[in-house]
């Protein structure tokens, strides 16, 4: 079902565009609404505006093994009138985060769907606590409320001894915050390892959401290689030593700790130059319908688990030279994987597989092609 355009607001038709088709996301809304009531006091907005919105879409049941079920349905982007999702704009409005997306002025799909994503997060955590604070009040009414017996904090929750290959040990630290369904689904982990000479290694590991991949470098010309190139070690001058008892190089380098079930890349298409300003880099970045994460892209202390496969089912293009016009577009895998729908705002229809997985800078005119470049891809687990 296409979605309307009113004021430059194809980043946001595009992102939401993917979501429907995202099928851990679409199950997890739509049980909300069958589980959740809408009493919250217009504390969850974006959340009830998300459901609302998921309604609007006819699903298709998908036999499999001669059953069916709430896994199983797909919506089914048959012809229909065009939606206004208007109720989701006003939404959006009553969080401030997104004053700068007003209706008129082109905004980053990016950007975008991690202001979507964060307040989706953040409305969820208020809905269950709003539910498990219902559920202690009625506990405790009725007198079955048990007592929780709360583990002492410990000192050493902010960090960790963490003891690696050959005994070497290193102290780990993790940047943490409460976890939502939206943090499990779409949320990893990223290991960055500071080594300073005379020091144990200091480790964190830091949330992505999603993967930012850098696709300057020379040498980077795959979704592969630019995977790869996270894991090329900085270096860090200036760092004191207690040991050499001075300013010392130290070296960072960062590794995948932990992947999503929906791995989002987000190709850094658009850089700052003094001269010129934003500037998009079109250069072309090779990637296919699968992707594998495992070898020297991961942790060492995860390798052995072998390599996550994933298959692409969104691609987000960007038309246009400049980060602050444009245009957006997307591609989406339809659940059954029986083929890809190309939407443009109210327009969409079939588009070949082999117009999607193709190189990321090469844009494809004719038969069914279009002149933008992958920005967002989607994949699942």
């Amino acid at each position: 079902r296409g979605l309307i355009n009113k004021g430059n607001f194809c980043f946001a038709n595009a992102i939401m565009q993917v979501l429907v088709f995202c099928a851990p996301f679409y199950n997890l809304f739509t049980k909300v609404g069958d589980e959740i009531s809408a009493d919250f006091a217009n504390a969850t907005p974006l959340m009830e505006a998300v459901v609302h919105f998921l309604r609007e879409f006819h699903l298709a049941e998908r036999p499999r093994g001669g059953r069916t079920g709430a896994s199983e349905l797909a919506p089914n982007p048959q012809l229909s009138e065009p939606l206004v999702p208007e109720y989701v704009y006003e939404a959006m409005k009553l969080n401030k985060r997104f004053d700068l997306m007003r209706r008129g002025h082109q905004e980053d799909a990016e950007e975008f769907l991690g202001f979507f994503l964060d307040t989706l997060h953040e409305e969820l955590l208020s809905a269950i606590q709003r539910s498990n604070a219902r559920v202690a009040a009625m506990q405790k009414k009725s007198g079955a409320e048990e007592r929780e017996v709360q583990r002492p904090a410990s000192p050493s929750e902010e960090g960790w001894m963490e003891v690696g290959q050959k005994g070497k040990t290193a102290f780990t630290r993790t940047t943490s915050n409460a976890e939502s369904p939206i943090t499990r689904m779409f949320g990893g982990k990223l290991r960055s390892v500071l080594r300073t000479p005379g020091a144990k290694d200091s480790v964190t590991l830091e949330p992505y959401q999603p993967l930012q991949l850098d696709i300057q470098p020379s040498h980077v010309h795959t979704i592969e290689d630019a995977l790869l190139n996270l894991t090329v070690p900085e270096t860090i001058p200036g760092v004191y030593s207690p040991a050499r008892g001075g300013l010392v190089d130290a070296t960072k380098q960062v590794f995948i700790e932990r992947t999503p079930p929906i791995l989002v890349l987000h190709l850094k298409r658009f850089l700052y130059d003094e001269v010129g300003g934003v500037q998009k880099n079109v250069k072309e970045v090779g990637y296919t319908d699968t992707l594998d994460i495992g070898g020297e892209m991961v942790s060492p202390t995860r390798r052995a688990e072998g390599p996550t496969r994933y298959r692409l089912f969104g691609v987000v293009y960007h038309h246009g030279r400049y980060a602050s016009g444009g245009h957006y577009t997307v591609d989406v895998l339809r659940q059954d994987g029986s083929g890809w729908i190309h939407f443009d705002d109210t327009t969409f229809g079939p588009v070949a597989s082999e117009h999607v997985g193709r190189k990321a800078g090469q844009p494809l005119r004719g038969n069914g092609g279009h002149d933008g470049l992958a920005y967002l891809l989607f994949y699942k687990r």
